[in-house]
C-alpha cells in the first residue's frame, strides 16, 4: 500500500515538472520579447498584444532571473526604437513585425 502511494506522489511530480517545462527555448522567449515592443511601439502603430503578452507569462514562469531582465530590456528597446524610427527604418521594424514576429503574436502557435 505505502509503495502505491508513493508511486502516484512521483508520477504526479514527474507530470507537474513536464507540464512546468517551457516550449520556447530562451532565444525564442527574447525574440517574442523584441516582438512585443515593436507590437506595442506608438511609432509603428500598437497592435493588439493579448496572445503575446499571454505567452510571455506563461513562459515567463519557468525562466531565470536574468532571462527575464534580458526580456524586459528587449520589450523596452525595441519599443523605443519603433517610436524613434522613420523612413526606411520604420519600414524595416515593420516588415519585421509583420514578418518575424506573425508567429509569436499570435501567441506561438
Amino acid at each position: 500500500m505505502k509503495t502505491i502511494i508513493i508511486a502516484a506522489v512521483i508520477a504526479s511530480a514527474l507530470t507537474g515538472v513536464a507540464q512546468a517545462a517551457p516550449k520556447v527555448s530562451d532565444n525564442q522567449f527574447l525574440q517574442a520579447a523584441r516582438c512585443r515592443g515593436l507590437a506595442s511601439s506608438e511609432g509603428l502603430g500598437r497592435l493588439d498584444t493579448a496572445a503575446i503578452d499571454q505567452l510571455l507569462r506563461t513562459e515567463g514562469q519557468t525562466r531565470t532571473l536574468a532571462v527575464k531582465a534580458s526580456a524586459n530590456n528587449k520589450i523596452n528597446a525595441a519599443q523605443a526604437q519603433g517610436d524613434k524610427a522613420d523612413g526606411a527604418k520604420k519600414e524595416k521594424l515593420l516588415a519585421e513585425r509583420q514578418e518575424a514576429c506573425a508567429t509569436w503574436m499570435q501567441g506561438g502557435q
